[in-house]
């Protein structure tokens, strides 16, 4: 007999199951497993037991309540999600003791716990003293690797591209892209064909982003998509040449696989889940002496053998580690130990 899940997130609407690729593929990974999934963003929904069997939820805050109730009536309870505020120099003190706080109670009413990175692993190790693979298991967010499959390489356009959620200001610093339009600036004044693509819904990080545009003298170059379909971000992706993550922390980073995956020439920070993402591909910025970081692309995509090597690198990587039927395979394993 099929088992139900009640899939959880503190969304605001139901509707982000279907725009968030993460929730996406986990939700199609448990149906094609045999689940019949509901979706939640209430707490009240795990009351009504006799709806579910698993509770699957997401982050390790707002979760915890639900996790709670599930206990409460005997249900399995798994956790996942990045947990971006378990690392101290990017948290602080107090964000990262709260969710310090929240993570350890959260881990006494789940049965398991799926981390995404290995920074996450490192970070959960400081605070859980008896810590278990078993009750940590490890799998990658994964994407549907062939709908990034790009072609030819020598037909991609001059844009130098980022993807970021800007509704708030806070979310562009944490990504980095202030970061990268800088960076940009650097990749124009060599290259004046370049253009800059910022993918991701408007709000209050655009304007932000708009001030710094403006102050750099940049507004001609650089355009911002809004927040648009997931067929018109693979086809920039495929077309673009330069894909930028300066993030100051990163609790995965899907989109800078997704762009590997596409064959861009990747230019990352390598904070936290893009270790694992990018592993060593692309160019890993240490210290942001823009200029420098320019020149080093320059020569890259001036040579054409090194070039075509990064990419080819980069793809292989994206498919040897991150394909759909990995994580599946992973859940799979999971969902059996505990039943």
């Amino acid at each position: 007999m099929k088992k139900n899940i009640l899939f959880y997130s503190s969304v605001k609407t139901k509707k982000m199951f279907s725009i968030q690729k993460f929730y996406r593929i986990d939700i199609s990974i448990l149906k094609d497993l045999g689940y019949r999934v509901k979706l939640s963003n209430s707490i009240l929904d795990f009351f009504l037991f006799w709806k579910y069997d698993i509770a699957f939820i997401y982050f390790y805050r707002y979760g915890l309540l639900p996790a709670f109730i599930s206990k409460l009536f005997g249900k399995k309870v798994i956790f996942t999600g990045g947990i971006d505020y378990l690392d101290k120099e990017y948290a602080g003190l107090k964000s990262y003791t709260l969710q310090k706080i929240f993570f350890i109670f959260c881990n006494v009413f789940s049965d398991k716990n799926i981390l995404v990175s290995n920074s996450d692993v490192l970070n959960v190790k400081k605070i859980v003293n008896n810590f278990k693979k078993d009750k940590f298991p490890i799998s990658y967010h994964v994407i549907n690797v062939d709908d990034f499959v790009c072609g030819n390489i020598h037909n991609r356009k001059k844009i130098f591209c980022t993807i970021a959620w800007m509704l708030r200001v806070e979310n562009v610093i944490r990504k980095g892209v202030d970061k990268s339009i800088l960076l940009f600036k650097e990749i124009y004044y060599n290259d004046s064909d370049f253009r800059m693509v910022i993918i991701g819904p408007i709000g209050e990080g655009t304007d932000y982003l708009k001030e710094i545009i403006k102050k750099e003298k940049l507004e001609d170059v650089i355009t911002f998509t809004g927040a648009i379909d997931e067929n018109e971000k693979i086809d920039i992706l495929k077309e673009s040449t330069i894909y930028s993550q300066l993030s100051i922390y990163e609790g995965f980073g899907i989109a800078a696989i997704e762009a590997l995956a596409a064959g861009n020439l990747v230019v990352h920070s390598g904070k936290g889940g893009l270790s694992d993402a990018i592993g060593n591909n692309g160019i890993l910025v240490e210290n942001y002496n823009y200029k420098e970081i320019a020149e080093n692309i320059k020569l890259i995509l001036n040579n054409e053998e090194i070039y075509k090597n990064n990419i080819d690198m980069g793809i292989k990587h994206v498919e040897t580690n991150f394909k759909y039927s990995t994580r599946l395979s992973k859940f799979n394993e999971i969902l059996d130990s505990i039943k």
